[in-house]
């Protein structure tokens, strides 16, 4: 392809970036290692339950929006699948982003980790790419576990995607918040979900601590 459609297609795919990230054109924070993965995508909660952790993981990523996002369950949590389709001036991509969580849970208490990746399709006039990106922006991250402990009453505020700046120590320019308060995003300035039924009595404390948040199935992996 010529150099002059070639640029006039990647400018396209940079003002669909911005609108995906609702103005933002500056690169977010992301997780860069194996340590920045644990600190980020993964949580344990002592006292807690798998079925309280799983239960509001489902009800954060619903909130975000409740239209578009299905979920799928079994054994270690969900996969939730989230349609999307956004356009920007001679631009426009459509896809799916998917969440897998996955819980473990001891005597002790429960953990957790998540997994977003995002595919689909982008088009600038004639000429479309398709995508496929793992989202572990630091921002989505933050604020999904932060309405979690919300949601278990482990936290007092519900941190609304206006917030998340201030709250959760995050660059002002691009936050990293595209996983739950892009433009696509229906439910961004919803009020809170529900708090989680709380437990009927804790569980028993054991010097061993609670499990280590599972790895992903082959299956997972491979989505």
């Amino acid at each position: 392809m010529p150099q002059a459609p070639l640029r006039a297609f990647a400018f396209a795919l940079s003002l669909l970036c911005c609108a995906l990230l609702a103005g933002a054109c500056t690169t977010a924070q992301r997780v860069t290692d194996h340590a920045d993965w644990l600190k980020e995508a993964t949580r344990v909660w002592p006292g807690e339950t798998r079925a309280r952790v799983i239960a509001a993981a489902e009800a954060v990523v619903k909130h975000a929006d409740p239209r578009d996002t299905g979920v799928e369950y079994n054994h270690r949590g969900f996969t939730a699948r989230r349609r999307f389709t956004i356009y920007a001036l001679i631009a426009s991509a459509s896809g799916t982003e998917t969440w897998t969580f996955s819980s473990a849970e001891n005597e002790v208490g429960a953990s957790a980790t998540v997994r977003i990746i995002q595919r689909g399709t982008a088009q600038a006039g004639s000429r479309s790419e398709s995508f496929r990106e793992n989202q572990v922006y630091v921002g989505s991250l933050r604020l999904f576990y932060a309405r979690i402990d919300y949601l278990l009453g482990r936290r007092p505020d519900w941190i609304a995607c206006s917030e998340a700046v201030g709250k959760l120590a995050l660059p002002a320019g691009n936050p990293g918040l595209q996983s739950l308060c892009s433009l696509t995003h229906q439910g961004r300035d919803a009020p809170p979900p529900a708090r989680i039924k709380a437990r009927a009595q804790a569980a028993p404390a054991r010097p061993t601590g609670p499990p280590a948040p599972p790895d992903l199935s082959p299956e997972e992996a491979a989505d």
